[in-house]
């Protein structure tokens, strides 16, 4: 019945870790196949099949709008850790024996640059996938992103040489909810001028390096919210642009002005680190936001009209194309089709004469 691009395994079509129902026998097969009759040609209207699908639609993209949050995001948390560790890592190279000294300091502003660069390389990757993702590709790229932000931190670590660091090694989320106790004591180096032509050099390139990023996130977020803004809801967008607002007030691009009692590079590191973490406060708030929007965009299942619930037969089963089922029609549909599903909104037409000739 169906051609062979029109196949497509379970597998392939259905989301990652859903709950497996049981097989369901011939009869009750039937039975779904009568509610699913006379839901489709009693209550679906094409005015609100038009509307299940605009629902649906806005849902897929508002969860890659989801997923390029969380890749910016993520980038802003490793540059904060990033610099963390670099700060480190040179704190204890300026106070090592006179003989381990004598290039220390740079190597660890080279390594810093070098994970920098990844860390980039690797945002940017991500983005270009889902810049470029297609309908029936959306679940896989966005499950594959998670997986490349979990191989990013890794490989800056092992960069930079912090393979055994505990900051490394923690959660993304943690490292975004970390106080800044411990990068405030590190920053403390900073307040004296080094007598080192070599440390004062590692540390000042540190400071530019990140500021660069900084801004560079800046751009990022500025571009997204750009881009963002028309797909949310009026009352999202304007506390977007509140705090857009905010991270460009005075207050966050000032450096206070001690008269030269505390070396520059302190005020200016200090001023990078806060606003960087606010840009990553901003864009974790706003990953949630749209999680949110996605979670609750489609209510309801397409194939049987009803609600979905959070337990039973009417949990929603997300579809590679960002399409939603309850488990009661996915389990049917499936035996229907004889293994070989497709989406019913992606294809109504094809769906209707499936379900109207069995």
């Amino acid at each position: 019945f169906f051609s062979e691009e029109h196949r497509m395994s379970t597998k392939q079509i259905v989301s990652k870790g859903s709950k497996c129902w049981s097989e369901p026998s011939s009869e009750d097969v039937e039975a779904w196949l009568q509610r699913v009759r006379s839901a489709q040609c009693e209550r679906m209207t094409p005015q609100q099949r038009a509307q299940l699908q605009r629902r649906a639609d806005r849902s897929r993209d508002v969860m890659v709008q989801a997923k390029k949050c969380k890749a910016l995001k993520d980038s802003a948390v490793r540059s904060h850790v990033l610099a963390h560790e670099a700060l480190q890592q040179i704190s204890s190279a300026s106070s090592a024996s006179a003989e381990r000294r004598p290039g220390a300091c740079s190597a660890v502003s080279e390594r810093w640059q070098l994970a920098q660069e990844a860390s980039e390389e690797r945002q940017e990757r991500v983005l270009s996938r889902l810049r470029g993702v297609s309908a029936m590709e959306v679940i896989d790229v966005a499950e594959d992103s998670d997986e490349e932000e979990e191989q990013c931190m890794a490989e800056v670590a092992q960069i930079v040489g912090a393979r055994e660091s505990p900051a490394m090694a923690a959660p993304m989320e943690a490292i975004a909810r970390a106080p800044d106790a411990a990068f405030e004591g590190l920053l403390a180096q900073l307040r004296t001028e080094p007598d080192s032509d070599e440390e004062r050099a590692a540390k000042f390139q540190l400071f530019e390096g990140y500021a660069q990023q900084m801004e560079k996130t800046r751009k990022s977020l500025v571009d997204f919210h750009t881009e963002c803004e028309t797909k949310v809801p009026p009352a999202v967008a304007r506390g977007m642009a509140l705090q857009m607002k905010q991270i460009d007030s005075h207050d966050a691009m000032s450096i206070p002005n001690d008269d030269g009692r505390t070396w520059c590079a302190y005020h200016m590191m200090r001023a990078t680190e806060q606003n960087n973490r606010a840009m990553a406060a901003v864009l974790g708030g706003l990953q949630k936001k749209l999680e949110q929007l996605e979670k609750n965009d489609q209510t309801d299942c397409p194939v049987c009209l009803e609600p979905f619930a959070a337990e039973g037969p009417r949990v929603p089963e997300t579809l590679s194309c960002c399409h939603k089922l309850c488990q009661e029609c996915w389990v049917n549909w499936k035996q229907v089709t004889h293994g070989a599903p497709f989406c019913p909104l992606c294809r109504h037409e094809e769906f209707l004469g499936v379900v109207t000739d069995e």
